[in-house]
């Protein structure tokens, strides 16, 4: 049988006890650092400029005006920041009215780099007839659904304003007609007090 060995004090070491100085290994993955801890350092931009002018709505529309019609779903996603923390537009997103306002600048370079890359990436169907792409086909046809809707919110408001207008009409011949009457009654007013009056001046001569 295996005895143990002895230092030089005599007393008896144990094998295993070597194994209590085996460092920790977890000890070190503590002082990884956190790679989430960067992006708390993205810049949140607070302050509105003055050319802060133009909403989503807008820029969607003036990007459709240039032949490049994005939606505005793609505008919101320009404002906000990319992995880099840059915005592709230069926007203020306003807390109060929870919309963002951009710049004009922003997005008459975005629109510029938007038709660079039609040119450079044009749908080769195009060069045979003038066929339009399915994504074309698809804007066209949003864009005349918006069409129908502002063409159906005018009607609703012309129809309101054509009631206004009746009522308004209807006020009027009223007041009109009620004034006539007054003045009816007062002329009829105005010759029985001429005709008592020559009354009196009769029965005054005759005494």
């Amino acid at each position: 049988m295996e005895q143990n060995p002895q230092n030089h004090n005599g007393t008896v070491t144990h094998p295993s006890a070597g194994f209590g100085s085996v460092p920790n290994g977890s000890a070190s993955v503590r002082n990884v650092p956190n790679d989430s801890a960067g992006f708390r350092s993205v810049p949140h931009f607070s302050e509105r400029k003055e050319n802060h002018t133009l909403t989503v709505r807008e820029v969607a529309r003036l990007f459709e005006s240039a032949g490049v019609a994005r939606t505005e779903r793609s505008i919101v996603n320009w404002c906000q920041p990319n992995r880099t923390g840059i915005a592709r537009l230069d926007s203020y997103f306003d807390p109060n009215e929870r919309r963002y306002y951009i710049s004009p600048q922003s997005v008459e370079q975005a629109i510029a780099e938007e038709k660079a890359k039609a040119t450079k990436h044009k749908d080769p169907s195009e060069l045979f007839g003038n066929v339009p792409s399915a994504p074309e086909t698809a804007r066209n046809a949003k864009s005349h659904e918006y069409d129908e809707s502002t063409v159906k919110e005018l009607e609703r408001e012309n129809l309101d304003l054509k009631i206004t207008n009746r009522a308004k009409d209807m006020v009027i011949d009223r007041l009109q007609n009620e004034r006539e009457k007054f003045f009816d009654l007062l002329l009829s007013a105005n010759r029985k007090v001429g005709e008592l009056e020559t009354r009196l001046l009769q029965i005054a001569s005759v005494k």
